[in-house]
């Protein structure tokens, strides 16, 4: 049996300044990126299959995902990781932004551009008078997990198998913390 992801949220309110690691650059998706991000899921190769047919359709005029609020991090002009806004208008998450799509290349792993791209979405949905923001993880990427805490996520018991899958994690649920 296949378990859902987990959910987390965060507050954007009093987010931390946004500082780039040395050698590294900022900036957002334009409507020319489906190749690059398409790449680099592939080079990535923890969030499934990618093609640039997957990927386009981030890219199509229809598409939930906020080019402006979407992020690759650039060494040498060439994008290392990326994350991105996702806008959920009429779903059963409507009106709270999702951070989607959390990744960089192996190479590139462990100088914390993942809380790099994250923090540059965050700052972007709070721009958009967003006051929260959620995200879907799996329960083996510990490291993204870590960097979500970092950046002030907390579990969401989005459905009934969350509360024990945090505690296997070790991370207190809210119920556990009396939020919830």
């Amino acid at each position: 049996m296949s378990l859902p992801q987990l959910h987390m949220r965060g507050a954007l309110a009093a987010l931390p300044d946004l500082v780039i690691p040395a050698g590294y650059a900022l900036r957002p998706f334009t409507e020319d990126d489906a190749p690059v991000l398409a790449a680099l899921l592939v080079d990535n190769a923890e969030l499934g299959e990618w093609n640039l047919e997957r990927a386009s359709r981030y890219f199509a005029a229809d598409s939930p995902c906020v080019l402006a609020g979407s992020f690759f991090v650039t060494r040498d002009g060439v994008a290392v990781a990326t994350a991105q806004l996702d806008l959920h208008r009429e779903d059963s998450y409507a009106p709270t932004p999702e951070l989607g799509w959390v990744a960089a290349h192996p190479a590139h792993q462990g100088h914390g551009l993942g809380y790099v791209v994250c923090l540059a979405v965050m700052r972007h949905a709070a721009t958009l008078g967003h006051r929260e923001i959620f995200l879907r993880t799996d329960d083996h990427r510990l490291p993204a997990i870590r960097t979500y805490l970092k950046l002030g996520f907390r579990p969401w018991l989005y459905d009934e198998t969350a509360e024990e899958r945090w505690r296997a994690l070790g991370i207190p649920s809210p119920s556990e913390r009396g939020l919830g």
